[in-house]
């Protein structure tokens, strides 16, 4: 009992961005596959949790660039096996943190968006296919222009996310 309440701690202190957050920008210990689509969209490092025992919701994350010359915007998203997507955002409004919801997201020309606890994410509800740890799942992203990208994502487990960001403390 006493696991089960600690992973249900440190489950909501990630969801709502309380947990240590570490950039890490150096070397990695995984290869993660880079997706480069036609119109110049790459979607790296795509994950998505698995979902928990009686969760409604699970997130995603990535980095999103555009080597474009001009902005593009991701307006949806969709994962194979869960029947709904959406984009979401962790924001900051009276000293409290909350998640809502984003219609359209721009992505700079040149420029890239990291979707991580604490900022933008994905979320996915009503898993139709199970997701199992360490399969990946097909992961399109539809843009305002008409553009999509499709990619793969790979489903982690909370505790194997956790402790991939804690081995690279200590180096």
């Amino acid at each position: 009992m006493r696991k089960a309440f600690a992973f249900v701690s440190l489950l909501s202190l990630s969801f709502f961005g309380a947990a240590h957050n570490h950039q890490h920008d150096g070397h990695d210990h995984h290869q993660h596959q880079v997706v480069q689509d036609s119109v110049g969209l790459q979607v790296n490092k795509a994950k998505i949790r698995a979902f928990l025992p009686a969760a409604k919701s699970t997130a995603g994350y990535m980095t999103l660039h555009n080597n474009t010359d001009k902005p593009i915007t991701i307006v949806s998203a969709k994962i194979e096996g869960l029947g709904r997507v959406e984009i979401h955002e962790h924001i900051h409004s009276n000293g409290i943190m909350k998640m809502q919801p984003v219609k359209a997201l721009i992505v700079s020309a040149k420029g890239h968006v990291e979707f991580k606890p604490g900022g933008y994410h994905l979320m996915g509800f009503d898993p139709k296919i199970k997701l199992k740890v360490g399969e990946t799942r097909k992961l399109t992203l539809y843009f305002s222009g008409g553009e999509k990208v499709e990619s793969t994502i790979k489903v982690v487990s909370l505790k194997d996310e956790f402790s991939n960001e804690s081995h690279h403390h200590h180096h």
